[in-house]
């Protein structure tokens, strides 16, 4: 699903500016600070994986014009990863093409007082991608990497560790939405034609110069990406909303 890019804040104008920016942080705390507790502790494994999308590819049934992409690398920096009252950082630069049979990358593991823990957040850094996709007989490879910082917070994620027992906590990052069509609509067609066009030299790499010569077309960005013009802009956009918790649990860049 397409996260909106930016949040529109109304702060009462009947308050002072101070009591307002209080109360709302003091909101935004609780939300994700909210936990249960039991006696003992147990152990929460932390873990990053790219899906089925990743690594076996995303197949032209998939696209909405018939192009298949396949991914070589695809590398993702994570900077922080805040769960259960402890902040993790330093955590390892990972490819998520390496097969896993679903059960996705170790990242780190924790002993935290049993309970229940309500959200979780996690700021990525670089994204390095690399691969090809084909339509036929066309191939157009791409190495791309996105340098740009994003936090995501309030996942909606609910956390129980049970004392003397492990539980776990997924990252999952979510490939096809870089083939989004559309930052506004709900349920976005993945499409690969316009990244493919912009091949401006003809020699099937697309690099980010090509990208950022080419303007978005067809794309949607809806009026909070009204800034967006050109591919590069528009794919750094759609790289921003790329991590879920536990599958599909929604995270807020």
């Amino acid at each position: 699903l397409s996260l909106p890019l930016s949040l529109p804040l109304s702060l009462p104008l009947s308050l002072p500016l101070s009591l307002s920016l209080l109360g709302l942080l003091s909101g935004a705390l609780s939300a994700c600070d909210n936990s249960s507790s039991e006696a003992g502790e147990g152990m929460l494994n932390l873990s990053i994986y790219g899906e089925a999308f990743i690594e076996e590819g995303i197949s032209a049934e998939e696209t909405a014009d018939g192009w298949a992409v396949r991914f070589e690398r695809f590398e993702v920096e994570v900077q922080e990863l805040s769960v259960a009252g402890e902040t993790l950082s330093s955590l390892p630069t990972l490819d998520l093409t390496t097969p896993t049979e679903g059960a996705g990358q170790p990242l780190a593991s924790l002993t935290v007082p049993a309970g229940t823990y309500e959200g979780a957040s996690v700021t990525l850094g670089v994204i390095d991608v690399q691969g090809e996709a084909t339509l036929g007989e066309q191939r157009k490879r791409f190495e791309w990497r996105f340098e740009q910082e994003v936090r995501y917070g309030r996942c909606e994620v609910e956390t129980t560790v049970s004392a003397s027992q492990e539980a776990s906590l997924e990252l999952t990052i979510h490939a096809d939405h870089l083939l989004y069509d559309s930052l506004a609509s709900e349920e976005p067609a993945l499409r690969f034609a316009a990244l493919a066009a912009a091949d401006l030299n003809g020699d099937d790499l697309i690099t980010q110069e090509e990208l950022e010569a080419t303007d978005i077309g067809a794309y949607d960005p809806g009026s909070d990406g009204a800034e967006i013009s050109d591919l590069w802009a528009w794919l750094s956009a759609l790289t921003a909303n790329v991590a879920h918790v536990n599958g599909e649990a929604h995270c807020l860049p």
